[in-house]
């Protein structure tokens, strides 16, 4: 039945009818919709379609159905109960909650459809605590599979809702153990803070089949402390690394890796692969769950660890659907455009022609103008090539906007200026409602940002590849020119899948539009590429396709510069393996790859050469992965010599605690050396004493808009806006990045020079760098309240008012639970943050260190 409705040319006519007169009423033109009576004969065979197993029957049924209500209403014909049907029929029950008439429709349905609605939910129904729960078919397959302890590698749209699925597994798994541990592992610390909040809210609500709390762990427990029994740690790869050195007996029962196309990135790729390796050495039967929108090859995870049971699970139906327009460029100096709807298998069809009245010459002056004429009063993502790219079209979008700002918009617009500057773009823009979304940006006006869109505050959003990393942002509308992602490569098409996904908000609307300007002219054609893509980890990647560069990493010759992280991650890894005779077991999961081949023994034979001068043990090298051993082990020799001089000379190896008065000359001297040890920087250049003294600044809390202050001093000439978009980027990329793994692979060197030379007395007074680089903090007050979940700006802006700086959690939180909250002179979204920590946090057992 459902092919004979396909096949019927005068069905698919009405269709594309119905759905074309939907689309001209998104865009704001006059078409006069088909008549009633044709669209509810649509919607009769899109009842049938619905019953299809075919995505394209499937989600052509959601179309018809959702438009004709959309159009029509039910004031003449009950199209609020046929459109019920058909989502109940494609098993898409949380789209009844996007319209009122539609989800209250259940009452008015005659017997026999309620009958079939309520057999076809019960089986994709499941309870938690008090609550019925009702999935869509994947849901409910991904659901059974988590809950029958399966290892999984899933694929599934953006909107495709494994993320609430898996965050409703999460919760269920601490109801009835004593302890647990979950790895969840996230490629970016914009991610971190996302998930993080997701997953607090969850146990939250569903709190009641729980005896004991849950602990969420963003940033690594330092060796020595205590870890919780019951906990969900979400950190990057490179936090996850830093726990499993810090605590030999962690370990996880199940390990959830977001993202997980991740493994073909590089050093961070390599890095991802090792961690997971680790974690499957520590506990062998620990259920595993691979994730990611848009992955050809899922029996990829199972051949990397070398598993025979990891199953893959695909998921091809969006909860919401998109829709593709062309926007092309007619008369760039009025504004003339023609807008063409690109149909499934068929022609582009043009929909429109609109005069916008505005020069539309520039890439910029196109989406700014499209963003606002077709986007208004709705939600909006408007994507842009970079931060300053997206800072310039937030800021035109917000000087055409002419409306005043609300309380909410102000308050977002305050935060800004307080966390950052008070030149920072976002202070402007969000008074407008409108705002930018990028990396380098504090985590606590990202997360306010993301709120805002939530809610609605911000209407237009102006992103980056920021969205593409796992950021949960959707908007009905979202517009792209000619998109590229890094150093100006125009963005693959996997990427822009995945970016499309974003569009159309789960209970908000049925149908998302996507708005590509100047198609024709873009330097890849996504729309004529595949969805998905093949992923190749980058360990095999640097094996299989980057020998040379490996071999020389393997084998260099004479001082030179730094080589690629790529080669120098695997070339770690491999040089680990080898050394614990686990070599051949890695090579073997390579596909194409002779294990026992001459490349195979060219490779063993260059690291047989290396581990002759390389003395070092593996599991000092790993805490370093994505530094050469080679250069390790030079650092090792030099402090080593050092060392050896006096007992002072030792002494003055130790790095100094930020606040130390002598910290900066600690700083100057360490980074000088593993800037010409490692980075093979000059022995002329000076940037060492830059970055120790930005490092000071960092780790003794000073407040980011006093560090982008400084900078704007020192440079009176330059744009104030640009000067603070690179300031964050030096305290992202520099600092918390390069300054931390620098620190990071200097102390472990350093600790492994002191118990050769029997100074373990020396080794065990290091102080925690890179932690206190990672959070920006160093004082026991202000660590004590991050751990309680708190924001670095936050934190840093209530210390000043405790007793002491040397508090400790328990005496840090009854401080703040007696603290007078008016005194602390804190900004609303401040206010708010504090107000809730001390709601819900401060109840908890052992605060931990939160996503600061």
């Amino acid at each position: 039945m459902a092919d004979k409705v396909w096949d019927n040319p005068a069905f698919q006519a009405a269709a594309i009818g119905l759905q074309r007169a939907w689309l001209s009423r998104e865009i704001g033109t006059a078409t006069e919709p088909p008549p009633v009576q044709e669209a509810v004969r649509v919607v009769q065979a899109a009842a049938i379609l619905a019953c299809s197993r075919l995505v394209d029957h499937r989600l052509l049924a959601y179309r018809c159905a959702t438009a004709a209500f959309d159009l029509y209403g039910a004031a003449d014909y009950p199209l609020d109960q046929a459109a019920r049907v058909v989502l109940a029929r494609l098993g898409n029950f949380p789209a009844m909650q996007t319209r009122t008439p539609i989800r209250d429709a259940a009452a008015a349905l005659p017997s026999s459809l309620i009958a079939e609605e309520l057999y076809v939910a019960d089986r994709r129904t499941i309870r938690r605590g008090t609550r019925d729960i009702r999935l869509t078919d994947y849901q409910f397959r991904l659901w059974h599979k988590l809950k029958a302890g399966k290892r999984l590698a899933v694929a599934a749209p953006t909107s495709a809702g494994k993320s609430f699925v898996l965050q409703t597994f999460l919760a269920s798994l601490f109801e009835d153990v004593a302890s647990r541990v979950v790895a969840y592992v996230v490629p970016t610390r914009a991610l971190i803070a996302q998930v993080s909040t997701d997953i607090r809210r969850r146990f939250e609500e569903d709190a009641s089949g729980r005896p004991e709390p849950v602990e969420v762990v963003t940033v690594p427990i330092e060796a020595g402390e205590a870890i919780p029994e019951r906990a969900v740690y979400v950190m990057t790869q490179e936090r996850l690394r830093m726990m499993l050195g810090a605590h030999p007996q962690f370990a996880a029962s199940v390990v959830i890796v977001d993202e997980a196309h991740a493994v073909e990135g590089g050093a961070r790729g390599v890095l991802l692969q090792w961690v997971v390796d680790d974690l499957l050495r520590r506990q062998s039967d620990a259920q595993l769950l691979f994730a990611s929108p848009g992955i050809r090859n899922l029996d990829v995870f199972g051949r990397m660890f070398g598993l025979a049971d990891i199953e893959p699970l695909r998921g091809r139906e969006p909860t919401v659907a998109q829709n593709f327009l062309t926007v092309t460029i007619t008369n760039g100096e009025t504004g003339d455009v023609a807008i063409h709807h690109l149909e499934p298998g068929g022609s582009p069809h043009l929909l429109a022609e609109l005069p916008l009245q505005r020069r539309v010459v520039t890439r910029v002056e196109r989406l700014v103008t499209l963003a606002t004429h077709l986007g208004e009063g709705a939600s909006n993502i408007v994507y842009a090539n970079g931060p300053g790219d997206a800072e310039a079209i937030a800021l035109a979008i917000a000087e055409r906007l002419d409306r005043p700002p609300t309380l909410r918009r102000q308050a977002l617009a305050q935060l800004a200026a307080e966390t950052v500057h008070r030149s920072y773009a976002l202070v402007a823009c969000a008074r407008k409602g409108v705002a930018f979304h990028y990396s380098n940006m504090p985590t606590q006006v990202r997360q306010a940002v993301e709120q805002a869109v939530a809610d609605g505050d911000v209407d237009y959003l102006v992103c980056t590849t920021t969205l593409l990393q796992g950021v949960n942002l959707p908007a009905k509308n979202l517009f792209l020119c000619r998109p590229e992602k890094g150093d100006h490569e125009p963005l693959e098409s996997v990427d822009f899948w995945n970016l499309a996904g974003r569009a159309g908000r789960l209970l908000k609307e049925f149908q998302g539009n996507i708005f590509l300007v100047d198609y024709p002219n873009w330097k890849k054609k996504p729309l004529e590429q595949p969805r998905d893509a093949t992923v190749t980890p980058a360990i095999e990647a640097g094996v299989l396709q980057g020998r040379g560069a490996l071999m020389r990493s393997i084998t260099p010759v004479g001082p030179e510069r730094e080589g690629t992280g790529g080669a120098d991650a695997v070339f770690n890894r491999l040089f680990n393996e080898h050394a614990n005779g686990a070599l051949d077991e890695l090579l073997v999961r390579i596909p194409g790859f002779d294990a026992a081949g001459e490349e195979a023994k060219a490779i063993k034979a260059a690291l047989d050469v290396a581990s002759r001068s390389i003395r070092l043990p593996a599991a000092v090298l790993r805490i370093s992965p994505n530094i050469s051993p080679h250069r390790q082990q030079a650092l090792y020799d030099t402090l080593r010599a050092k060392a050896a001089a006096s007992r002072e000379a030792t002494a003055a190896l130790i790095p100094k605690h930020p606040g130390e008065r002598d910290a900066f000359q600690s700083y100057v001297n360490i980074l000088e050396l593993c800037h010409r040890m490692i980075l093979g920087l000059p022995e002329t250049s000076r940037l060492h004493r830059f970055l120790a003294l930005i490092s000071v600044f960092w780790m003794r809390g000073q407040p980011l808009p006093q560090i982008i202050y400084n900078q704007l001093r020192r440079n009176p000439e330059s744009d104030p806006r640009k000067v603070v978009r690179d300031t964050l980027e030096l305290v992202e990329k520099r600092v918390r990045y390069q300054c931390l793994r620098l620190f990071s692979c200097y102390g472990a060197v350093l600790v492994e020079v002191l118990r050769d030379l029997g100074r373990d007395d020396l080794a065990q007074t290091l102080p925690s760098i890179p932690l206190f680089l990672e959070v920006g903090a160093s004082d026991r007050t202000t660590l004590s309240l991050m751990g309680m979940g708190m924001m670095r700006a936050t934190a840093t802006r209530i210390t000043p008012f405790a007793p002491r700086r040397d508090l400790n959690p328990v005496d840090t939180a009854a401080w703040l639970a007696e603290a007078k909250l008016e005194d602390l002179r804190l900004s609303p979204l401040m206010l708010k943050e504090v107000e809730e920590i001390r709601a819900t946090v401060l109840t908890a057992a052992r605060p931990l260190l939160g996503p600061g």
